[in-house]
């Protein structure tokens, strides 16, 4: 399914893995044009791997895709060598995953909170904003960021929006509200708009 910025997202709905065979991550990435994942999953395919979950994104006119695959362990290199090869622009690579069956893939999450920074752009804004989050103790779960002309005067507006989560057990020093006034702080330090919201009750993809 593709959502509205251009992501997109399959559920781990495959069951993984035999006893024979490993989980690899297949991470490609280059210029966008048509048929790059119908030229993955030919391959993936040929060689008798089997397609997990997936995330793609468009950005900047260039195409990322991060696919979990099944493929029998013997098959790895000889998958890894004709990935180079068939995908002709596209700089991929192969690399060993964690069983998804041995592993909680998806933790219980104590608290979500949606993010959005807008104003004028700043060296290291990025890293300001998302090392107050790391302090608190949450982690990315999706993030986006733009740039655009803003409608008066021509100057150029940074956005950046997401959110954040923390797992379960929450510490007991955890308060999104301080959270949201040191984010606020921040703002104001960059001229920039910074609002921060609990969302923990909505549907969160990692």
């Amino acid at each position: 399914a593709k959502s509205l910025d251009n992501t997109y997202i399959t559920s781990p709905s495959r069951q993984f893995t035999s006893p024979s065979k490993k989980c690899v991550v297949i991470n490609t990435v280059g210029v966008d044009r048509p048929g790059i994942v119908a030229d993955v999953t030919r391959v993936v395919t040929a060689k008798g791997g089997n397609v997990g979950e997936s995330h793609s994104q468009l950005l900047g006119g260039h195409f990322s895709l991060m696919m979990l695959v099944e493929i029998a362990s013997p098959d790895i290199d000889v998958l890894h060598k004709q990935l180079q090869t068939d995908l002709e622009g596209m700089s991929t690579s192969c690399f060993d995953a964690v069983d998804p069956k041995k592993v909680e893939v998806c933790p219980r999450i104590g608290f979500a909170g949606q993010f959005k920074l807008s104003g004028a752009d700043n060296p290291g804004i990025v890293h300001k904003l998302t090392s107050v989050l790391a302090r608190n103790s949450l982690t990315i779960g999706n993030m986006k960021t733009s740039h655009e002309e803003a409608p008066f005067g021509g100057t150029e507006l940074f956005t950046m929006e997401g959110r954040a989560v923390a797992y379960e057990p929450l510490t007991s020093t955890f308060d999104w509200m301080k959270i949201k006034e040191e984010l606020q702080e921040l703002g104001e330090s960059l001229n920039c708009d910074v609002e921060f919201e609990d969302v923990t009750g909505s549907s969160i993809q990692n």
